[in-house]
């Protein structure tokens, strides 16, 4: 066998050992997946094409990958107890930028946490947000509790007039006042995003309130962390005019083929 790759298969090999029986793991954004998760996603559909939506492809030899990601976006929605989940999201934050995409052409106004207020770096002016060439404004927050300050968020919301207000955070301790947000959000005319990338699992299993049920437009995640599955992302909306828009910015903007 070729030198550099025993070399590799043994960095496997160490890297397993370590993190897998050696290691109390305890970074939040990783979680373990089961054997039955990881024989699923060692398939041959790992390195198939599949662009587009299922039964509408641009690749042949898609059958059954069409039959699997249907089924899987519905079991998503149903799971979420909403109407639409689009599952072609290779990430969190793809996701984010498909979302914010739908809902804000640039140059418009956003409203984010700040990230020492726990925000995700694709809600700031770094990340993806301020690539796109949206224009970010950060809410106030309670400093020991890590959550947008209703007053003060909803009285900036209506002065600043945004099209986008992200919830949602990567250090997220307390449930963010989702109804109240909204509510002044939709006085502007602005949609709320929640990207619930850290607490996708919590708000499956019911521990932690449904932003959708409480008002938010759309729904982002990354399917990895308290949901523990492979890494990939996920958007979930209500709104028959938001999923379509948010389907036809999947692909082709900001994803090819995306990973099965």
């Amino acid at each position: 066998m070729n030198k550099d790759l025993e070399d590799v298969l043994e960095l496997i090999e160490r890297h397993n050992t370590w993190r897998i029986k050696e290691c109390i793991n305890l970074i939040a954004s990783e979680n373990v997946t089961s054997p039955l998760v990881n024989a699923v996603y060692l398939s041959d559909a790992m390195h198939r094409y599949a662009e587009g939506l299922p039964f509408k492809r641009f690749y042949q030899g898609t059958r059954y990958i069409d039959e699997l990601e249907d089924r899987v976006s519905r079991l998503f929605a149903s799971l979420f107890k909403s109407k639409y989940a689009d599952v072609r999201p290779i990430s969190g934050t793809i996701a984010n930028a498909s979302a914010f995409t739908a809902v804000c052409k640039a140059g418009g106004k956003a409203l984010t946490l700040s990230l020492s207020g726990g925000a995700h770096v694709s809600h700031s002016k770094y990340g993806v947000l301020g690539r796109l060439g949206f224009e970010p404004a950060q809410m106030p927050i309670i400093e020991d509790e890590l959550v947008p300050d209703v007053d003060k968020t909803t009285s900036l919301i209506r002065r600043l007039s945004p099209k986008l207000v992200v919830l949602g955070a990567s250090v997220i301790i307390f449930p963010h006042p989702v109804k109240e947000i909204v509510e002044a959000s939709e006085e502007v005319g602005a949609k709320v995003v929640f990207d619930a990338a850290h607490i996708l699992g919590l708000i499956a299993g019911e521990v932690y309130p449904n932003p959708l049920k409480e008002g938010a437009h759309i729904m982002t995640a990354s399917t990895h962390k308290t949901f523990p599955g492979p890494q990939g992302g996920v958007i979930i909306t209500d709104s028959d005019e938001l999923y379509k828009k948010i389907s036809r910015i999947i692909f082709p903007v900001f994803v090819s083929n995306h990973h099965l």
